[in-house]
C-alpha cells in the first residue's frame, strides 16, 4: 500500500502538535472522504488519489452517482436508483438504458393518437423503412419538434400528454415520447421492466405504443409490446399508447417557458367553428362547430351534416352548358371547381325550371355563421381530396359527435356528359361515372371559408 510523508506543517493544519519529525501514515480512500461520484461534475472536486469526484460543493444537492444503475432498477424522485424498493423514497420510473441514463415512467396514456393532422413535422427526420427507424434515438429532440410545430397542444396528442406529465422531482416538459430506437430498447426489456413496474404500482406495458419517430406526413412508427420488439408503422390517427420517458442523467427541459396555448391554425382534421376559427382535440364551450377541414391550403371544410339517397337530377337528361364535361377519370380528378360547378347547376335549373336535388340541397344548406349559397357540391377532385384525408376528417367528425363519411358513393358536381356524372366511394376510393337520376348516393356540402 502506498504511503505519504506529512511534515510538521501538515500536522499543524490538522490540529496536531508540531514536530520536526516525519511520520508515515496510510493514504485514505477516496470514498471514505466523500468522493462518491465516478463521473466528473461541473464545479466538483476531484479526489487527489484517484478518478472519483465530490459533487456537493457549496452545500448544494449532490449529483447522484449513476455508475451502479442497472436496467430494471427503480428510479426515484431524487434521481437515484436502486434494485430494491426503498420505503423512504418515491419511485417514479424504471431504468431501461444506462448508457444514456434513460427511464420509463410508472404511468402511460391509452387511446392516444399520434397526430390529428396531415403534416410532416419539421425537425423530425423521416425514416422510409421499419428497418431504418430503430436508428433514431432522438426522442427528446423529436418531441420538442412536435411542441415547436404546434404550441396549441391540440395537434399532437401523444406528445402533449407526455410533455404535460410530471411527478415528484420532475416538471412538465422533462418527459418525452421515445424515438423508435429508444422504444425498441424498452420493448426488448419489457418483461424485466413490467416485473419492476408491478413492484412499484406502475402500469405494465402491453399492446401498441407510439414512438416519436415519423415515416412521412401520414404515418409514424410504433411497437406492439405483445409481439416482441419489431418496429412497424400506423396512420397517425390510430389510437395507441404513449409511455413517457426521461433522461434522468441530464433532466433537460424542452423550453424554459413551456406551456400550451390552445388555439391552432386551420389544419386538416381540425374543427371549423362558426367564427371561422379552428381547434383540435375537443369541443369548445360556447362555440358552434360547423365543419371539418379537409384542405388547409385552400381553406375548405366539409359540413357536419349530409343527405343520404338523394338524386342528382329528376328533370331528365341534359348537358348543362356552363358545366365542363370530363369523359376520363384522369381529367375529371383535376376538377377542383365545385363552387362554380354548383353555381352553374343552380342557375341552369332556375332558368329552365329543372330540378337538381343534390345541388339544391347544398345551395340551401346554412349554419350559424354561414348562409344559403355559401356551401356547394364538391367536384370530383375535391371529393378525392376528402377521401385521401378520410381518417383525419372522420376523427374530427367523431370529436363533435357526428357520423363519419359513410360507406357509400358520394355525388360530385363534375359532369361526365349528357346523362352521367362522376361519383366517388368513401370506403375504397373507387371512382365511377353513373346515371344522374340514380337516387342512392350521399350529398355532403363543402365550404370554402
Amino acid at each position: 500500500m502506498r504511503k505519504i510523508l506529512l511534515m510538521s506543517s501538515a500536522f499543524a493544519v490538522l490540529g496536531l502538535s508540531g514536530t520536526a519529525e516525519a511520520a508515515c501514515i496510510q493514504t485514505p480512500s477516496c470514498s471514505s472522504l466523500g468522493y462518491s461520484s465516478t463521473t466528473a461534475c461541473e464545479g466538483g472536486l476531484k479526489c487527489p488519489w484517484g478518478n472519483a469526484w465530490f459533487c456537493n460543493v457549496g452545500g448544494g444537492s449532490s449529483t447522484p452517482d449513476y455508475s451502479n444503475c442497472k436496467i430494471g432498477d427503480i428510479l426515484y424522485s431524487d434521481m437515484s436508483c436502486n434494485t430494491n424498493v426503498v420505503a423512504s423514497k418515491t419511485p417514479i420510473g424504471v431504468i431501461f438504458d444506462t448508457t444514456n441514463g434513460l427511464a420509463i415512467a410508472k404511468d402511460e396514456f391509452s387511446g392516444v393518437i399520434w397526430g390529428a393532422v396531415v403534416e410532416d413535422v419539421s425537425g423530425i427526420q423521416n425514416y422510409d423503412s421499419i428497418t431504418a427507424a430503430p436508428a433514431d434515438w432522438q426522442g427528446f429532440k423529436n418531441t420538442k419538434a412536435m411542441y415547436e410545430a404546434d404550441k396549441s397542444g391540440e395537434t399532437y396528442q401523444a406528445a402533449k400528454l407526455v410533455l404535460t406529465y410530471s411527478t415528484e422531482g420532475t416538471s412538465q416538459g422533462q418527459w418525452y415520447l421515445p424515438a423508435a430506437g429508444e422504444l425498441k430498447a424498452i420493448a426488448s426489456n419489457k418483461d424485466t421492466l413490467n416485473t419492476v413496474l408491478s413492484k412499484i404500482g406502475g402500469t405494465q406495458m402491453s399492446s401498441t405504443h407510439w414512438s416519436s419517430s415519423e415515416q412521412d406526413e401520414t404515418k409514424s412508427f410504433f411497437i406492439n409490446m405483445d409481439g416482441g420488439s419489431s418496429v412497424s408503422t400506423l396512420p397517425k390517427i390510430y389510437k395507441g399508447k404513449a409511455r413517457p420517458v426521461i433522461n434522468f442523467a441530464s433532466q433537460d427541459k424542452i423550453n424554459s417557458n413551456f406551456a400550451f396555448a390552445g388555439e391552432v391554425n386551420c389544419k386538416i382534421g381540425s374543427i371549423l367553428y362558426s367564427d371561422k376559427k379552428c381547434y383540435l382535440g375537443g369541443m369548445l364551450v360556447g362555440k358552434t362547430p360547423i365543419g371539418i377541414v379537409f384542405d388547409n391550403n385552400n381553406s375548405k371544410a366539409i359540413a357536419l351534416e349530409y343527405k343520404n339517397a338523394e338524386k342528382w337530377t329528376v328533370s331528365g337528361y341534359t348537358d348543362i352548358p356552363d358545366l365542363p364535361n370530363y369523359t376520363y377519370d384522369t381529367y375529371a380528378l383535376q376538377d377542383y371547381e365545385g363552387k362554380s360547378n354548383t353555381k352553374a347547376i343552380i342557375e341552369y335549373g332556375n332558368a329552365n325550371k329543372a330540378s337538381y336535388p343534390a345541388a339544391m340541397y347544398v345551395n340551401n344548406y346554412a349554419t350559424e355563421g354561414t348562409k344559403a349559397g355559401d356551401w356547394y357540391l364538391p367536384s370530383l377532385g375535391e371529393l378525392n381530396k376528402i377521401y385521401s384525408q378520410k381518417d383525419f376528417v372522420n376523427y374530427g367528425l367523431s370529436v363533435v359527435g357526428k357520423m363519419n363519411l359513410g360507406e357509400n358513393y358520394h355525388w360530385s358536381s363534375t359532369e361526365y356528359g349528357y346523362s352521367n356524372v362522376w361519383i366517388l366511394h368513401m370506403t375504397g376510393g373507387n371512382i365511377n361515372d353513373t346515371d344522374k337520376q340514380i337516387g342512392s348516393n350521399i350529398v355532403r356540402p363543402v365550404l370554402q371559408f
